[in-house]
């Protein structure tokens, strides 16, 4: 058996539940994707390749080190594609308020309350220049996790017929994982493709890609779902 991101954090029990519960079973791929981006800006990558996290998080504090830009050729693979298909291209961005008020509780829970960094309109919250969005997709500013909470876009999924997602980006613990469970709970089918996701810890980012693909999204090589997505059709309109 392929070893996997995760295996090095599981117990033999773990791995043996796993086995006798049947986890881990592949949901497939739809017929009309959808690819998604998911807050990968420069407060999360740093400004440049090769950063160390420990320096860039002295400017970030979400800061996810090298793990975020080894993603974006990955992505910027998929993006080509989904381009090329003419596929829905949804993008979010994290950003808030000056005055921090769209923070809410966060600001008690964590420093990102207060990080100026996730100002709105600044070089720190756009998209990394190289996946940048054009002006036919749809960008999603959102202010919690989930990109579905408190945003138009299950409206946007509903009106292009989408029926399943392939979510990339981060934080693999945070923003995506609320966006996978979300999307699954409306009965989209979901892919991950393991090389465009990270997160700022190793730990967190392979025990929820474990998590995920237990129950809810194919954790799967980029190679396959650039295969899916070559063997499209060209989508009309």
């Amino acid at each position: 058996m392929t070893e996997r991101i995760w295996d090095k954090f599981l117990t033999d029990e773990d791995k043996e539940i796993y086995q006798l519960a049947g986890y881990g079973k592949r949901g497939g791929f739809g017929k009309r994707p959808a690819l998604f981006i998911i807050d990968v800006q420069y407060n999360f990558t740093g400004d440049e390749p090769g950063e160390s996290q420990v320096e860039g998080i002295k400017k970030y504090r979400t800061h996810c080190g090298p793990r975020g830009w080894n993603a974006v050729p990955h992505i910027e693979r998929l993006l080509k594609l989904a381009r090329e298909k003419n596929l829905p291209v949804f993008y979010t961005q994290s950003e808030r308020r000056a005055d921090m008020i769209d923070s809410g509780v966060q600001v008690g829970k964590n420093h990102r309350g207060t990080e100026k960094s996730s100002i709105e309109g600044t070089h720190a919250t756009q998209t990394v220049a190289s996946l940048a969005p054009q002006a036919k997709d749809i960008l999603i500013g959102k202010r919690k996790p989930s990109a579905f909470f408190g945003t138009i876009f299950m409206s946007h999924l509903n009106f292009l017929d989408v029926d399943t997602l392939i979510l990339t980006g981060c934080t693999t613990s945070g923003c995506l994982r609320a966006t996978t469970v979300d999307a699954y709970s409306f009965n989209f089918k979901v892919v991950i493709p393991e090389e465009t996701a990270f997160d700022r810890f190793e730990a967190s980012h392979a025990i929820n890609l474990f998590d995920l693909n237990c129950k809810y999204a194919d954790v799967i090589p980029t190679d396959d779902v650039a295969a899916y997505l070559d063997g499209l059709e060209r989508r009309e309109g």
